[in-house]
């Protein structure tokens, strides 16, 4: 085919739609059949997608704090933090690789992190222990909170019992640390 006849095809096969039919062939190759309709996958993976950033920028505020911790209480808040962003590191992990299980692409990058996330962060705001704790605490009984309003979209719209599975397992361990962090403010 020369030059000119692939210029040519090129423009015939655009105008009648042919790169997306083939894109959404590719998509559909990509799609596992899982039970679940496109709707339902689509849907389950915004959620998921939701999630993922929330527990990014949870797991970034551990760090930070987790590096800036002065105190009488340092070496426990210290240890604290570290382990609660080692278990996000894992959600963060396997909540990602849920997306792809999808067939979908995982988002990935800052921007996209915080374009999804329903957490806020305080960019050049420095705490102090007793802050650190109470907005790791805060961010912890809200991730409770979306979870459950995601769990239920999930049950009610999606039918995905294997994501709301996994999103339950994903709100206990918020439960706990959400717990973990009010007993050192409250005593209780």
């Amino acid at each position: 085919m020369t030059e000119a006849e692939a210029k040519t095809s090129k423009k015939a096969n655009s105008k009648n739609g042919a790169p997306k039919k083939a894109a959404k062939a590719e998509a559909k190759a990509n799609m596992p059949a899982i039970g679940l309709s496109s709707e339902a996958i689509d849907g389950v993976v915004a959620i998921m997608a939701r999630v993922l950033a929330d527990e990014f920028l949870l797991y970034t505020k551990l760090r930070k704090y987790h590096w800036n911790v002065t105190g009488a209480q340092f070496l426990e808040l210290h240890e604290s933090f570290e382990e609660q962003y080692d278990a996000l590191e894992e959600i963060i992990d396997s909540s990602a690789e849920r997306i792809r299980q999808y067939g979908a692409m995982s988002i990935g990058t800052l921007a996209e992190f915080q374009k999804h996330a329903r957490l806020s962060e305080q960019p050049g705001v420095n705490p102090d222990a007793r802050q650190m704790v109470e907005d790791i605490m805060n961010d912890h009984e809200a991730m409770v909170r979306y979870l459950r309003a995601d769990i239920e979209q999930i049950d009610d719209d999606y039918d995905d019992l294997s994501a709301e599975d996994y999103l339950t397992g994903v709100l206990h361990l918020h439960e706990k640390y959400g717990w973990m962090m009010r007993a050192l403010i409250t005593g209780g």
